[in-house]
Formats: C-alpha cells, structure tokens, sequence
C-alpha cells in the first residue's frame, strides 16, 4: 500500500540519543580543546608573543562558537527525534481509540 507509513520507535529513540551523544561529546571536546591550547601556547610565546596570542585567542573562541553550534544542531536533531516519536505515538493512541469505539 503506497499511502502507508509506519515508524518503529526503539530505532528513532536511538538515534535521538546517539544525536544527543554527539552533541556532548563535540561541545566538551572542543572546550578541552580550546583551554589546552591556550594554556600550552602562553608560556612557549610569552610577552614577545603578546599580538600572535591575542589573535590566536580571538580565532580559538571562533573556533568554540562554531563547535557550540555544531552541537546544538546534533541537540536539536536529538530533541527533533525524541518529540517524532511522541507524535507518532499520540497519533496512534488516538486512532486506535478511535477505531475501537467505530468497532465496539
């Protein structure tokens, strides 16, 4: 039947989680990322060095802004899955109740 849809929920729950996974991992290694480098690029450039690290401060806050953003459309997708599957299930709790009380 070509107008029929059906959605298994457990495979959607999944992704939703592995997206929301995804999200923690990009916004908590890029945070990692940014402080160790810094801290590793202040005491090789010291006061000679002043300009470089304030640049190189600039584009690591860029550089987590974008991952920050990254994450948050993992998050959303995440929270895009898990609110599917509760339409879906609304929608058949509905029309089951509703094909029941035309049967009963």
């Amino acid at each position: 039947m070509a107008d029929h849809v059906a959605a298994d929920f457990p495979p959607i729950l999944a992704y939703g989680t592995q997206k929301a996974g995804i999200a923690a991992q990009v916004a908590g290694s890029a945070a990692a990322d940014v402080g160790t480098a810094l801290a590793q690029a202040v005491p090789v450039f010291g006061l000679i060095g002043q300009e470089f690290l304030a640049a190189f401060a600039v584009a690591q806050g860029n550089f987590l802004m974008s991952s920050a953003e990254i994450a948050a459309v993992h998050a959303d997708t995440a929270t895009t899955a898990y609110a599917a599957v509760g339409a879906y299930g609304s929608n058949e709790v509905t029309s089951a109740a509703n094909f029941l009380s035309t049967v009963l």
